[in-house]
């Protein structure tokens, strides 16, 4: 018998592990997650540099330590209908296709959930096509309102073929 087996801890630790780790963020008035493991890097000030002749939603690429990092308005690749932000911050995510920057309006945090908490996405919930969407899940916000969670799958978003 192990030591975590006397103290009763086993079953504290499958608990704990069986948390998601996500870091929230705005796109517009919308509430959005990402698994924390698919985030390199949040940054605010580095400078973009259009590329001609891209998708519109491919705002150019940035410089990370010496990487060229392409970066993306999931606003514009999601056509939601709201302004983009004059300074955005930056998440680096890590994608099939390599590190990939996306704009987002704010960074609200890191936060855990329990999976099974996880609820299939509404259908065109927030004007996100379902198959890039996890799961949405109602977490409470500071002043104890209740909020809908998007949970994106950056895997899905950023394949050859969705692009």
């Amino acid at each position: 018998m192990s030591e975590l087996e006397v103290l009763g801890l086993r079953e504290i630790e499958a608990e704990v592990t069986n948390e998601e780790r996500l870091i929230t963020f705005r796109l517009g008035d919308e509430l959005v997650g990402v698994n924390i493991k698919d985030v390199i890097k949040i940054t605010k000030d580095i400078e973009i540099t259009p590329v001609p002749k891209t998708k519109p939603y491919i705002l150019g690429v940035m410089n990370l330590r010496g990487n060229i990092i392409p970066v993306v308005s999931l606003k514009k690749k999601f056509n939601l209908q709201t302004e983009e932000v004059e300074k955005p911050t930056i998440v680096v995510v890590e994608t099939e296709l390599g590190h990939i920057g996306i704009t987002v309006d704010k960074v609200e945090g890191a936060i855990n959930i329990n999976p099974k908490d996880i609820q299939p996405p509404p259908m065109n919930s927030i004007g996100i096509d379902p198959e890039f969407i996890e799961g949405v899940v109602m977490i409470e916000t500071d002043d104890r309102q209740k909020e809908l969670l998007t949970l994106l799958n950056i895997k899905k978003i950023f394949r050859p073929e969705n692009l």
